[in-house]
Order: C-alpha cells, then structure tokens, then sequence
C-alpha cells in the first residue's frame, strides 16, 4: 500500500518537480531490494549492526515514499534488531519480501 498524500506532499515540497519524484522513485526501487537482501545476508550471518543498518534504511526511505507496509515491517525488524530477537527478525524479513515487491507494483510511474 502506497500512501498517495506521502507522494503529493513530496511532489509539493520540490516544487512540483515531477522529474526528481520520479529519480526517488526510481532509487527507491532500485535500493529497496537490495535492502532486503542486505538484512538477509545480516541475519544470515547475525550481523545486528548491518540488520539494524538495513532496516533503519528500509524504514526511512519507505516512509518517505509512503509504503506504510514496509514502513511498519521494517520499523519492527529495526526494532527486533535492537533487541537481538533473530526469530522474529526472521519472520519481519520473511514478511518483507512480498511487502517490497507490493510497493513497487503500487508506486507511481
């Protein structure tokens, strides 16, 4: 789910610049799977710094392109992170994957 009035007052706050949302957009694609992976490989090898890293990451740049799933998802996977909860680290990763790609899908072109 992609909160439109997130994008709306992006779009306001540059000036109406439609060119630089989309160069957001486009990185915000292009960074946020690889994010996912990045927490992956962090829980994989129960890195908590580079997982809290990722996370922190996912959470702020789906804020900013209002992707409230992945923004509570990831929220809850930094915070897990933080308190060295690795299974439910794992199940907030697990849970990310299909959230990413539904972000994605839902973000304006």
């Amino acid at each position: 789910m992609i909160d439109e009035a997130v994008i709306a007052d992006l779009l306001a706050s540059l000036g109406d610049d439609v060119i630089v949302v989309r160069q957001l957009i486009d990185i915000y694609s292009r960074d946020s799977p690889k994010l996912l992976a990045e927490a992956a490989q962090a829980l994989e090898n129960v890195d908590v710094p580079s997982l809290t890293r990722a996370a922190h990451s996912l959470k702020s740049t789906s804020a900013s392109m209002g992707a409230v799933s992945m923004l509570n998802l990831a929220r809850a996977l930094e915070q897990h992170a933080k308190g060295n909860d690795m299974a439910q680290c794992a199940e907030a990763v697990r849970r990310l994957g299909p959230k990413v790609d539904d972000a994605l899908r839902h973000l304006p072109s």
